[in-house]
């Protein structure tokens, strides 16, 4: 069994890929609140669709899909973003794939030798006590960088390329249209709302930004220094 995000679950027919980068999320004990089965034929279904991707991708991926899936049920939502922790709070930077958030997040490494990286690809955030949390997950980018642990969430930003580095705050109905293009898609109505439920609570509580920025490290200099003097609403 595993423990993701304080939600204890069985795997099958997960893959390789999955048990090998989901041996710190390894839990005994306690029964599982829900078994995530990845089967033949849900992966022979995306392999006609996508022929040519090895079946241990879609395996691997499909897992994912489940648990977050999951996830929604539980106060959750996949955020895709790399998320770097400085001073005990989590700070996520999302946007679509190549855009430079890892970059970005590396720099913030760079400038704070006691920052890490919690997830530099789908970490977990979920509302626990009234608090929004960042999780490690097993889904964790090319180069598998998590920590099996829960984070507060600090801020989040939006990233996008830039001239120049600029960082502001992000109005409630962008916002909520950017993190919502970076989560699950193809939910069914009654799990779509309570994802919705879940994203508005998740804005009104943790600062979203609008990040404008080049790639070097005088964006990450700029992006620290307002996120984490940020009033700390999410406690």
């Amino acid at each position: 069994m595993f423990k993701v995000a304080d939600i204890v679950f069985e795997a099958k027919n997960c893959g390789k890929t999955f048990s090998a980068r989901s041996l710190k999320y390894a839990f005994f004990g306690t029964e599982p609140e829900l078994v995530i089965d990845v089967t033949d034929a849900e992966v022979a279904k995306h392999m006609e669709k996508h022929p040519g991707v090895e079946e241990e991708v879609f395996r691997y991926l499909l897992s994912g899909t489940a648990f977050y899936s999951a996830l929604i049920d539980r106060n959750g939502m996949l955020l895709h973003s790399s998320a770097v922790v400085k001073d005990g709070r989590a700070y996520l930077f999302t946007a679509g794939s190549g855009t430079g958030k890892s970059t970005h997040t590396g720099y913030w490494l760079e400038l704070f030798p006691d920052a890490y990286i919690l997830n530099d690809d789908k970490p977990a955030i979920r509302l626990v006590d009234g608090v929004f949390y960042a999780y490690g997950t097993p889904w964790s980018g090319k180069f598998d960088l998590s920590r099996n642990e829960g984070v507060p969430i600090g801020g989040i930003a939006c990233v996008e390329r830039a001239k120049e580095n600029f960082i502001e705050p992000m109005p409630t109905a962008l916002a909520a249209a950017k993190l919502l293009s970076q989560t699950v898609r193809h939910l069914s109505e009654g799990r779509l709302n309570k994802l919705l439920d879940t994203m508005d609570l998740l804005i009104r509580a943790v600062p979203v930004y609008r990040l404008g920025c080049i790639a070097d490290r005088s964006a990450a200099e700029l992006s620290s220094k307002v996120m984490t003097a940020a009033p700390d609403n999410n406690r």
